[in-house]
């Protein structure tokens, strides 16, 4: 049986926490030592680093009463 549609979302998450996981704790090294990040490096830290939403989302689908009917 194929995975729900859920579980290939938290999936995707996971690998993604993974890919961002070593360039996050670097740029938190870096900042707890006070010292300068590059500009594509705050960038990266605001957008493609930030996973808030992501992990927003699946909040909420996770507590919805049955997220494939909607």
């Amino acid at each position: 049986m194929g995975l729900k549609p859920l579980e290939i979302l938290k999936k995707g998450l996971k690998i993604l926490k993974k890919e961002v996981k070593t360039k996050k704790e670097h740029l938190q090294a870096q900042l707890a030592a006070w010292k300068p990040i590059s500009v594509e490096d705050e960038a990266w830290f605001d957008h493609e680093g930030n996973l808030v939403d992501f992990e927003a989302v699946m909040d909420s689908l996770e507590t919805a009463s049955d997220y494939e009917r909607g």
